[in-house]
């Protein structure tokens, strides 16, 4: 009798903590620009300048990292090999970052602005084929270049079936060699559902690979898994 009453205890026990354990944890989202505009691009024709770091690639895929690429369609074209070979670990989900930077607002940082509706429509839906091409995968979400964008251009996306995605917290690693402060700004704003925005690294953003080898391992220890957008 007394055994069978410490076996039933040791497996309410290991269930409890099983319990407590799964609703402890916390979803975080981390997402990854892979921007590309026409001068990088030609840039890449002539020099085949790597406008990304292939080992902060290999770290998500060796720790086992889901994360979300948001894909401009100049990358893809670009680089098809790794978008393909990314689509292939089941790890990343694929989302629509326009084709080629262009702003869809006027007075965006240096980006050449769209003057027409159909220009923007045009970058959405050739993006669109590019990513169902490269990974099989239909985008749900649209990231505009710049995380520049106002009403109209917002009705002019889900008008088309897209969901806004503007990240709720920015890293800041665009031409950034702050790693500490980059690293403190996504940590101190870690919160349940948050959404990361990061870079793949190159030369645009240096220290993107340096900031995640930080990041991935606190946010676990905190209790965060990583999701899928």
């Amino acid at each position: 009798m007394i055994i069978l009453t410490l076996c039933f205890l040791s497996s309410y026990a290991h269930v409890k903590a099983n319990t407590q354990a799964q609703e402890s944890r916390k979803t975080i989202y981390l997402t990854l620009d892979m921007d590309m505009n026409s001068k990088m691009y030609n840039q890449y024709l002539k020099q085949k300048t790597l406008w990304y770091d292939p080992s902060l690639l290999t770290y998500l895929k060796e720790n086992n990292v889901k994360a979300t690429f948001f894909l401009s369609g100049l990358f893809v074209k670009a680089y098809p090999e790794t978008i393909k070979d990314l689509a292939s670990t089941k790890l990343f989900s694929f989302q629509n970052h326009s084709y080629d930077e262009s702003s869809f607002v006027p007075h965006c940082y240096w980006l050449k602005t769209l003057e027409s509706n159909k220009a923007k429509i045009d970058q959405i839906s050739k993006t669109e084929d590019i990513i169902k091409q490269a990974t099989g995968q239909t985008a749900v979400y649209f990231r505009f270049p710049g995380i520049c964008h106002n009403k109209e251009a917002d009705n002019l996306v889900t008008g088309l079936g897209f969901k806004v995605d503007n990240g709720t917290i920015i890293s800041g690693d665009p031409f950034n060699n702050n790693t500490e402060k980059m690293v403190k700004t996504i940590m101190n704003q870690a919160r349940e559902k948050a959404v990361i925005i990061m870079h793949v690294g190159g030369h645009n953003s240096p220290k993107s690979l340096d900031v995640l080898k930080q990041i991935v391992p606190e946010l676990r220890v905190r209790g965060y898994e990583f999701g899928e957008r």
